[in-house]
Formats: C-alpha cells, structure tokens, sequence
C-alpha cells in the first residue's frame, strides 16, 4: 500500500500557483497540524498541516491507497474503533481539540458526518450497525431497534430481487 503526505498535495499545488483560499477574516472550521497516522507499526499519514474555511469545499484526490479515507476517518474519529490504531499531531475542530479527552464522540459525529462510496461499516454486529444512526439520535428502546433493523433487512432483500 502506498502513502502520500498531503502536505506534498499542498506544495505541489503552491507549485503551481494555485494557493487555497484562506482569508484571514475567515476562521478556519478544521485545523490539522502535524497530523501522523499508524496502523500498528505502519505509518498511514505523514505530517499533515492544513486549515480548512467555514462553508467551503474540500477535495481529497489522489491514488487508491494513500490515505485519503484514513484521512477523513480522523476528523471524527472512526479510527478509534481499530485496535492499534494511533495518530500525533492536532485536530482541531471550531478551535478545539477533538481528541481530548472527555469528548462526546456521539456529539462529534453528529457534527461531523460522513458518506463513503462504498459501505464502511463499523467493526460491529449487524444490528449494532443497522441501530447506530438511531441510537446517535437518541432512540434507546430495544423493541423499536429491532424492528428497525427487520425493516431495514426486508427492504435489504426486496432491492436485490
């Protein structure tokens, strides 16, 4: 598997002449600094610095495998699920560390959400899965979960007849 640093994206895009757009009246709504990555003893992520703007759009181009989802999975913290999953550096999001501790994770993730291409479920049951959006929004009886989920499952095998 291959890794890119983004910071060599950056520089080759100040190579250019195409610098990001970044005023200093606007306040940055993410702020990565030295950002590393590991997988156990594999290093995914090298050295990632970059602001993003409030209300701007951000694309993330480069070959299959070097770290745009890993990328991604750190701002809301994904990653967390992985055993021997590591990172250093700061991720700051409206000013505020989102990996220090006591954080709400549910809190962080509904602030911060995510649609993959393909499906990336969390290492969890099917259910646990199926329930999550739910459960983040506050649903806790069991009895509507499961039936969620079965409906969920029905409209799953309907689509693929």
């Amino acid at each position: 598997m291959s890794t890119l640093s983004y910071s060599a994206i950056i520089s080759e895009r100040t190579l250019t002449g195409r610098q990001p757009a970044m005023h200093s009246a606007v306040h940055p709504k993410f702020a990565v600094r030295d950002l590393n990555f590991w997988y156990g003893d594999r290093q995914a992520l090298f050295n990632i610095s970059l602001q993003v703007p409030e209300r701007s759009v951000l694309a993330l181009i480069g070959p299959s495998g070097c770290g745009k989802s890993t990328f991604l999975r750190v701002l809301n913290r994904m990653n967390d699920l992985i055993d021997g999953a590591r990172h250093n550096g700061q991720v700051l999001l409206d000013g505020s560390d989102i990996y220090r501790r006591g954080i709400d994770l549910a809190d962080l993730r509904r602030r911060i959400g995510m649609v993959f291409q393909k499906s990336n479920p969390f290492p969890k049951t099917v259910f646990e899965n199926v329930v999550f959006g739910p459960r983040v929004a506050g649903l806790r009886n069991r009895p509507q979960l499961a039936e969620i989920c079965e409906q969920i499952g029905r409209a799953s095998c309907r689509e693929r007849v």
